[in-house]
């Protein structure tokens, strides 16, 4: 009998974190981080406070198609209220411990991620200087992004503790 193999999820905030917003592409280094996370086997979804037109053409510039999407059109609702993520949770039935959302947004995307019980990475692509996303691991680039989940699946332990001190990397 051959071992389950449990399908582990990276959801993203899509603008600021994937997207520059101003230039509406994705920053330079994102292609090259989906792609090996894809590699690895994970499975990228977006989840976006934006409606689904804007989303669509925003989708259609990446080189490869996401495996899922919501958009605040389909959940009638704007994070930082729950919806988003409970309707991933719902859509996918993913294990919250299969599960790490990323986002430079610690307001709308790292605090509510936390609160339902969903690990995160903060992408803190202006290097902060204040650690406002405690319990969160701390990336300053996409590139950063895979060894970061990685070590979240490998030491899941470890999240407990980064709740409770931020663990920088």
């Amino acid at each position: 009998m051959s071992p389950v193999t449990r399908t582990r999820w990276v959801t993203f905030n899509c603008y600021d974190t994937l997207v520059d917003r101003q230039a509406r592409r994705p920053f330079d280094d994102v292609e090259s981080a989906l792609a090996r996370l894809r590699a690895k086997g994970y499975k990228l979804a977006v989840l976006t406070n934006c409606d689904d037109n804007l989303f669509e053409a925003t989708h259609r510039s990446f080189r490869r198609p996401f495996d899922l999407f919501v958009t605040a059109e389909r959940v009638l609702g704007y994070k930082p209220a729950p919806w988003h993520f409970r309707a991933f949770e719902l859509i996918t039935r993913v294990r919250k411990g299969d599960w790490v959302h990323v986002s430079s947004s610690v307001d709308r995307d790292i605090a509510p991620a936390q609160a339902f019980g969903v690990k995160s990475v903060w992408l803190d692509r202006a290097r902060s200087t204040n650690d406002v996303a405690t319990g969160s691991l701390r990336v300053h680039n996409a590139v950063e992004i895979v060894s970061a989940i990685d070590h979240l699946f490998e030491h899941p332990a470890d999240w407990s503790t980064a709740r409770a001190e931020p663990q920088l990397c």
